[in-house]
């Protein structure tokens, strides 16, 4: 059945035809009235499923672990998930490391999505996880942008959807207005000098943008980082060339189909002492 949806999920026609019947707002008001709830086998903690969206969401992250190679046998203490959604992998990731006591910062611009992140930090009792709201990949000194809302939670970005290019769109799209945020200020107010175990990105098409404007955070505090690019906005090659300008190499290539991938990449220069921006 994974692979069933894994497979439908990467047709075009098949979201023209979901977009067209209002699939998405039906089920999501379904999904909002009466959410699913699991359980993940290791340790216990709860998710709930309040979109459709999150089906494939799901396959991925807690069934197939796609991020799995992330890890790929190193501890895990500390980490940012920049692109939270609705918090998943967070779970995911202390699940795998087996310690409730990791300390990690969660990032989306979406509200309904940062909800659902406070959600299951305090459900699942992650004390030392803090979700915070707003947009990243932003150039120092801006305080706020626009971000548009697309039905499925997953396609909202900063960036303005670009028929033919990206998956058709499931509904309206609709513009809010959400703070900028500097991850090295979040991140040094909230654990100081803490370096990051791992970082991941998913960010809908800023991700050239974060790894320019946040370069000397990375450099200085960052020790491994999983990214999903999204190839109608930057290319792998564009990435690697700014991230080894940080110190960062290419490890892994984990998964990719012919508008997204996602790799891995490690810093190869020793995390030192950063002193935090100012925005």
């Amino acid at each position: 059945m994974d692979r069933l949806i894994l497979r439908l999920g990467r047709h075009r026609s098949l979201h023209t035809l979901v977009a067209v019947l209002q699939v998405v707002p039906i089920a999501d008001m379904v999904f909002g009235h009466f959410p699913l709830r699991r359980r993940l086998r290791r340790a216990g903690y709860v998710y709930r499923v309040t979109s459709l969206d999150q089906l494939s969401l799901e396959s991925g992250l807690f069934k197939r672990e796609e991020y799995g190679p992330a890890i790929n046998g190193h501890r895990v203490a500390t980490f940012i998930d920049l692109g939270c959604n609705a918090g998943w992998f967070t779970l995911w990731l202390v699940d795998r490391n087996a310690d409730p006591s990791m300390r990690g910062l969660l990032v989306d611009a979406h509200p309904r999505m940062v909800a659902e992140a406070i959600w299951h930090v305090k459900q699942n009792r992650l004390a030392n996880c803090f979700v915070v709201h707003g947009a990243v990949g932003l150039p120092v000194g801006q305080s706020s942008t626009t971000f548009h809302l697309h039905p499925s939670a997953s396609a909202s970005s900063v960036l303005p959807y670009q028929p033919g290019k990206q998956l058709p769109a499931k509904g309206r799209i609709v513009e809010v207005d959400v703070p900028a945020v500097s991850v090295s200020t979040e991140w040094s107010s909230r654990f100081g000098d803490s370096s990051v175990d791992l970082l991941k990105i998913d960010i809908e098409g800023k991700e050239l943008d974060f790894v320019v404007n946040e370069a000397r955070f990375l450099q200085q505090r960052v020790k491994r980082i999983v990214i999903e690019w999204h190839k109608w906005c930057v290319s792998l090659e564009q990435l690697a060339a700014h991230l080894d300008s940080s110190g960062f190499e290419l490890r892994n290539v984990c998964d990719e189909t012919d508008m997204v991938g996602l790799a891995v990449f490690e810093n190869t220069r020793e995390v030192g002492d950063l002193v935090p921006a100012t925005r």
